[in-house]
């Protein structure tokens, strides 16, 4: 675990490289708490956070095989929270319609309605990173 500020803007940085295994998913949601906390993150959009990190987590690890890690990396700018999850799989996110009675397959329209803005974007020379943005505060 990494914590950084960039000196030439308020931006502080966060981040973590994650082996490709489920019970990873626990200890990203655990450490992004405690590092949104120690950044003073009001307490519901850290919550929000942890949510949108466990499903992004989930998706990346599993579509990944064990030989790559998973990167994760929370950036605040004082007004927002960005989170990225990046994988080594060039296939983008695509939400799934999920029958009533399915226990997984859901992650990503939670994701899609708790952010404010969720996205990918392709890595160079592979792999991609799926993103999203926590308001520090609710909006109106």
């Amino acid at each position: 675990m990494t914590t950084t500020r960039d000196e030439s803007t308020t931006d502080q940085r966060w981040q973590l490289w994650l082996t490709p295994f489920p019970k990873t998913v626990s200890e990203a949601r655990r450490q992004v708490r405690s590092a949104l906390t120690d950044w003073r993150v009001p307490e519901e959009a850290v919550d929000t956070a942890v949510l949108i990190t466990s499903e992004l987590v989930t998706n990346a690890i599993r579509h990944c095989d064990n030989q790559h890690l998973v990167h994760l990396q929370v950036t605040d700018d004082g007004a927002e929270l960005l989170l990225e999850v990046s994988d080594p799989s060039r296939n983008p996110p695509r939400p799934v319609v999920s029958p009533s009675h399915a226990e997984s397959g859901r992650g990503l329209f939670l994701v899609r309605a708790a952010a404010s803005d969720f996205g990918a974007r392709h890595r160079d020379p592979v792999g991609k990173t799926v993103w999203a943005i926590v308001p520090r505060t609710p909006t109106p």
